[in-house]
């Protein structure tokens, strides 16, 4: 059966297009498996197309189990199932289920370090950054570029899954690979953040006091200190509350931010 297949562009082709509706059939029971069978279907059309019915329903059965990770790295996932799919005898087939379940978690904790805290940061603060300074494109900016990358890594993520999965696999490499890919990660997300805070984060003091013939100006004396230390506590202030309510009074927050604000700029505090 196996030495009958081939993968080729148009395979990759159909599993591409068909990931594009991965999340159409999310339900709270199995969440991803829908979607993961759908993408699987073209590799496993092809490689039962003449199996008894019997193999085929253990097949389809086999990935419609419970199945949840990050939509954009799943289809790096895909090739390396599709790889094993094709080079494991039917009867050791159950260790497909056993190695998805595995590597979903961490694969899913990579691609929310990688795109949803580093990249989408990084497209946002640019296109904000843009917006601010009137530039009618800073929008379509942010939403072009991260799709162009969204949609890039999983055109090529089927590729490398199927032909380089195996290899890190056997190796024992694979738990390597991803902590150091997450830890690169989590440093750009963080220097990322720290720009974020010391561009877009406005904070300032306009109190001055008088001293002889000059005079002391509160703000000048911070930045020389440390410039942007008004905006990294405020920053540090807000993480603290998220973090030590579990993000249950985010909009208490932001509400409360905004009163603070109005008020220490009406009566001269702020600036």
């Amino acid at each position: 059966m196996s030495e009958k297949f081939e993968m080729t562009n148009k395979v990759y082709r159909e599993m591409f297009i068909n990931h594009l509706t991965f999340q159409w059939g999310w339900n709270y029971e199995r969440q991803q498996a829908d979607g993961c069978l759908f993408t699987l279907t073209p590799v496993l059309k092809r490689l039962y197309k003449d199996a008894p019915l019997e193999e085929r329903e253990r097949a389809i059965k086999r990935h419609l189990e419970f199945f949840n990770t990050h939509a954009t790295l799943a289809p790096l996932l895909f090739g390396l199932i599709a790889a094993l799919e094709v080079n494991t005898p039917e009867a050791e087939k159950d260790s497909i289920t056993s190695i998805k379940t595995g590597l979903m978690g961490p694969i899913a904790g990579l691609g929310d370090g990688l795109f949803w805290f580093t990249l989408w940061p990084i497209c946002a603060s640019i296109g904000a950054t843009m917006a601010v300074t009137g530039n009618i494109f800073g929008a379509i900016f942010t939403f072009v570029v991260f799709n162009v990358i969204n949609q890039g890594v999983k055109w090529f993520g089927f590729r490398i899954g199927y032909t380089k999965g195996m290899d890190i696999i056997n190796s024992g490499s694979g738990d390597e690979v991803i902590k150091r890919i997450s830890g690169a990660a989590t440093v750009l997300g963080l220097c990322v953040a720290g720009c974020l805070v010391s561009t877009t984060v406005k904070l300032s003091v306009p109190l001055e006091f008088a001293s002889g013939d000059g005079k002391i100006v509160v703000q000048e004396l911070i930045d020389k200190i440390m410039p942007c230390f008004l905006p990294v506590l405020v920053t540090l202030f807000c993480y603290w509350r998220l973090k030590k309510t579990n993000g249950k009074e985010a909009v208490r927050l932001i509400f409360g931010i905004m009163i603070a604000a109005i008020a220490l700029t009406y009566f001269g505090i702020l600036g």
